[in-house]
């Protein structure tokens, strides 16, 4: 579990406010105005930075939301996992085993029984691993540790067995396309941060603040000029 990254900058928030008091912040000793950006950034939080016109900035309606930290959770051989409930909740990525599945025409007889056998092993059916990531709102389900009796190899009935095995979990979990996914060796799998919403800010406006920077420097520079 990693720990909370602070949120973005809101620069449609400070951005006006230092184009605004462009020269008194130059007289209060910001020689480069936008520099702003990051002393505000930097303030502790219940930090307040005053403008020179009296505006009152507070750092978290300068920033954006904390971004959660990333949590991942792996399993290893297990037949219910609930023991580690505490830790697997909300997990951004849940590892579970999934040993054997019930494949027909592959396997007879109903689906309990392919149960029962495995969890008398102290294994995982892809259903028991989809279960347990639904109820602990795992928001990605990671399938692992499957029996050597499916090969994992690239032909198109070992491949056509993964997506079996997947939509088994998927249908249990209540996740879907991609969330579910059975793993091969070697897997690279990147893990966004759940809830990093960089703001919305349109390259026409970041355009627009920077050329208002931009305007206002040369502004200054004439007038030091012309003194």
């Amino acid at each position: 579990k990693e720990p909370d990254r602070p949120g973005t900058m809101k620069p449609e928030v400070v951005g006006p406010l230092i184009n605004a008091n462009f020269d008194g912040l130059i007289e209060a000793g910001f020689k480069q105005p936008p520099k702003v950006f990051q002393y505000v950034k930097n303030l502790p939080k219940g930090g307040v930075f005053t403008f020179p016109d009296g505006t009152k900035l507070r750092q978290e309606d300068a920033m954006g939301p904390d971004i959660k930290g990333r949590k991942v959770v792996i399993l290893g051989d297990t037949c219910d996992a609930y023991g580690m409930g505490p830790l697997m909740e909300d997990a951004d990525v849940l590892v579970h085993e999934a040993t054997n599945a019930h494949l027909p025409p592959f396997d007879s007889g109903p689906y309990w029984m392919t149960e029962r056998d495995t969890v008398s092993h102290g294994h995982s059916t892809p259903q028991i691993a989809g279960k347990t990531a639904k109820d602990f709102r795992a928001k990605r389900l990671v399938l692992t540790h499957f029996s050597p009796r499916y090969q994992g190899d690239d032909s198109d009935v070992s491949v056509s067995i993964m997506y079996s095995i997947e939509d088994q979990a998927r249908k249990a979990s209540g996740l879907s396309g991609n969330n579910v996914i059975a793993a091969w060796d070697l897997m690279n799998l990147p893990v966004p941060f759940s809830n990093e919403k960089e703001e919305q800010y349109s390259a026409k406006e970041k355009k627009k603040l920077t050329e208002d920077f931009k305007q206002n420097f040369s502004n200054v520079r004439r007038a030091k000029e012309s003194s």
